[in-house]
């Protein structure tokens, strides 16, 4: 499914207009984004928890020069399915 096909299934279930949909939708991505970014994490009920994970800095070598590269620390995003979906994918 593509942001596309969720934003018309959204219009054609709550009857919106593909516009106001499309701003829902958006809007909804649009906060998640905004709360990760700021350190937070995002707990919605049974569909599961978006938060983020701090990797440290590491060297690595590259598979075709041997050359050792060092990696910044960084902080990424995860995802951590709720038991609903769990229990739907199975």
């Amino acid at each position: 499914m593509t942001k596309k096909d969720l934003i018309e299934s959204v219009s054609q279930k709550a009857k919106l207009s593909k516009k106001a949909a499309k701003q829902a939708v958006e809007t909804f991505l649009s906060e998640i984004m905004k709360g990760l970014a700021s350190g937070e994490t995002v707990k919605l009920s049974g569909f599961g928890t978006f938060k983020t994970k701090m990797f440290k800095a590491k060297t690595i070598k590259a598979i075709g020069s041997k050359e050792s590269k060092k990696i910044a620390a960084r902080r990424m995003p995860r995802y951590i399915p709720g038991t609903k979906i769990k229990k739907m994918v199975k």
